[in-house]
C-alpha cells in the first residue's frame, strides 16, 4: 500500500512539474507576443485558454493527490487499530486460557473449605485421627490456593465492603440501621477473580435502606 501511494505521488508530482513548466512557457510566449507588435491573428486568447486548462488540470491533480494522502492515512490508522486489537486478543487468550479449568477447580476449594469448617477445634483436640485428617485437608487447601495465587486467581470475601455488581451477586437484603445501605453484611459464598476479571461473583447479603 505504501509503495503504491509513493509511486502514484511521484507520478502526480512529475505531471505537476510538466504542467507548471508548460504554463511558464506559455506565459513567456504571451509576453513576447505582446511586446512583438506583429500584425495578424492574436495568439494570446488561445494561449490564455491553454493556460487556464493546464491550471485546472493542475488543481485536479493536487486534489487527487490530497485524496490519496487522506485515504493512505486512514488505511494506516485502520491497520494500526487492527494490529492493536489482534495483539490485545492474543494477550487475553494467553491470560485467560486457564479460565475454564480454574472455574472447574473452585468447587474443589469450596468442598475443602467446608470440610475444614465442619470439624470443631475441641473435637480435634480429643481425637488424634481426626486432627491428623484435618491437618491433611488444611495442607491440601493451602497448596491449592498457592497454585491459584501463582496464576493470579484470587479469592474475594467482601464482608463490610460496598456492593459491586461486577464482583458480587446479591442473594438477599436485610435492614440494618447501624450500617450504610448497600454494604455487604454477609458472605454466603466467596468469589474469585482471575487477572481482575470476575469468574465467579461472591454471593452476598446486602444492607437495604430502611
Amino acid at each position: 500500500m505504501h509503495t503504491i501511494v509513493k509511486v502514484a505521488r511521484s507520478r502526480l508530482a512529475y505531471q505537476n512539474v510538466l504542467v507548471c513548466s508548460r504554463i511558464s512557457k506559455l506565459s513567456s510566449q504571451s509576453v513576447e507576443s505582446e511586446t512583438g507588435g506583429e500584425d495578424g491573428p492574436d495568439p494570446l486568447a488561445a494561449k490564455d485558454e491553454e493556460i487556464a486548462a493546464l491550471q485546472a488540470k493542475l488543481t485536479d491533480q493536487d486534489k487527487l493527490l490530497s485524496d490519496m494522502k487522506n485515504k493512505y492515512l486512514r488505511a494506516l490508522a485502520d491497520g494500526e487499530n487492527v494490529r492493536n486489537r489482534s495483539k490485545k486478543e492474543i494477550e487475553d487468550s494467553k491470560i485467560f486460557s486457564i479460565q475454564s479449568f480454574a472455574k472447574d477447580l473452585l468447587p474443589v476449594s469450596d468442598v475443602l473449605e467446608k470440610a475444614l469448617e465442619s470439624v470443631p477445634e475441641e473435637e480435634r483436640g480429643s481425637n488424634q485421627t481426626l486432627a491428623n485428617l484435618h491437618e491433611g485437608v488444611s495442607l491440601t487447601y493451602s497448596q491449592l490456593h498457592q497454585v491459584f495465587k501463582r496464576h493470579n486467581l484470587v479469592k474475594i470475601t467482601p464482608l463490610d465492603e460496598e456492593f459491586d455488581p461486577v464482583y458480587h451477586e446479591a442473594m438477599f437484603q436485610v435492614p440494618d440501621p447501624s450500617k450504610t445501605p448497600g454494604t455487604v453484611m454477609n458472605v454466603v459464598q466467596s468469589g474469585y477473580v482471575l487477572h481482575s476479571r470476575s469468574i465467579r461473583p461472591a454471593k452476598v447479603g446486602v444492607v437495604k435502606e430502611t
